[in-house]
């Protein structure tokens, strides 16, 4: 999630992110009290965009811009209205000084930049619109890659930074503008070699906002598991298939041809090391006796997956399995359906960190996908 202060006087709120949310959503069912907000009127420029965003704006009797909005997680659709108002973020608030002291030691720390500034966002009027949502979250913050009024642009216009954000799901970080990025690992020695690496963003025109990527293949410690590559590739027409992130997504989903073989091999690998399997724990459909598993190696381990992209790969250390309980672990995805609209959807455990560069169309991430 991602959480600032909004309005007049100042309130934390806090937001679920949305990879394909279109705008930021606020919970407005029981009355939104602020001194600085303002009411988009239907005329406005404003609420031409979300009418060409949403395809479902309409004036209301007292020309003010009501907008509709899917939910993504229940399926439901809520019922809210355009405004703007006065949003407070901080910048740097755990930037490390050049003296290189530790991240624990208080005077390490940069003093924060405080700003205000106005952004659109919707005001759901409608108390189960955010249903599903995060434990704590008030809305939703629409990061979508292509329009005007997502987070992401509207950030970029009111600082003048590009359109680049960045995920860091192990600190719970979330940062616009591109890096260089903060994070407690990045100063010492055995975390220098870290770089960003780069694929390309492919385009769904049956889904803009989201964010597809041209995977090729799946290695599990190093053996390529057989897909259909039908399924790899986005149907121009329909929208149908291809891979694409969503961190919304707790696991990462696989089409079910593709998840039987997925499992298939990782399985196999646990043999050949002698790890016992042991009853499966749902979602999941393979799972091992934890004392049997090779013991971890931090961030040397040996990927167990590996996403093969056109000229590099994203290994995921020990990131394929997931602790269950303090005897078992199992394989970290789940099977995605005969028919899914995705074939495969790399989801938050999966992910840790990942930077999205939508100046220039690209996925950024690390080797690998996590920090010590």
């Amino acid at each position: 999630m991602i959480k600032f202060s909004q309005g007049t006087p100042k309130a934390d709120v806090k937001l679920a992110l949305d990879l394909g949310g279109k705008l930021p959503w606020f919970d407005c069912h029981e009355g939104y009290k602020s001194s600085s907000a303002r009411r988009v009127k239907c005329k406005s420029s404003l609420c031409s965009l979300a009418n060409r965003e949403n395809n479902t704006s309409t004036c209301s009797h007292n020309s003010h811009c009501n907008i509709y909005k899917l939910n993504r997680v229940t399926q439901s659709v809520g019922k809210g209205e355009l405004i703007s108002d006065l949003v407070t973020t901080i910048s740097n608030p755990h930037n490390p000084l050049k003296n290189k002291k530790k991240p624990s030691d208080p005077e390490s720390y940069d003093t924060p930049v405080v700003s205000r500034r106005r952004l659109t966002f919707g005001c759901a009027t409608t108390s189960n619109f955010f249903g599903g949502l995060a434990k704590g979250a008030k809305g939703v913050a629409g990061l979508g890659r292509s329009s005007a009024l997502s987070l992401v642009f509207q950030f970029a216009v009111r600082f003048r930074f590009p359109r680049t954000f960045a995920v860091d799901l192990l600190e719970s970080n979330v940062y616009f503008g591109g890096g260089p990025y903060v994070h407690r690992n990045f100063y010492w020695d055995h975390d220098k070699s870290r770089v960003v690496e780069y694929t390309r963003f492919l385009i769904n025109p049956m889904s803009m906002e989201e964010y597809f990527v041209d995977l090729k293949s799946i290695k599990v410690y190093g053996k390529t598991v057989p897909i259909d590559k039908k399924l790899l590739s986005i149907n121009k027409g329909t929208g149908v298939g291809g891979t694409k992130i969503d961190i919304q997504t707790p696991f990462t989903t696989l089409q079910t041809s593709i998840y039987k073989e997925f499992i298939k091999v990782h399985t196999a690998w646990a043999k050949s090391m002698n790890i016992s399997m042991v009853t499966p724990v749902a979602p999941f459909t393979a799972c091992y006796n934890l004392s049997t598993l090779p013991p971890f190696n931090g961030y040397r381990q040996t990927p167990g997956v590996t996403f093969v992209f056109p000229k590099n790969e994203w290994g995921v250390a020990w990131w394929d399995l997931v602790e269950v309980n303090d005897a078992v672990k199992c394989v970290g995805f789940v099977d995605g359906g005969l028919k899914p609209m995705t074939s495969i959807v790399i989801g938050a455990r999966q992910i840790g960190f990942a930077e999205f560069d939508i100046s220039r169309s690209r996925l950024g991430f690390m080797q690998p996908n996590f920090m010590t």
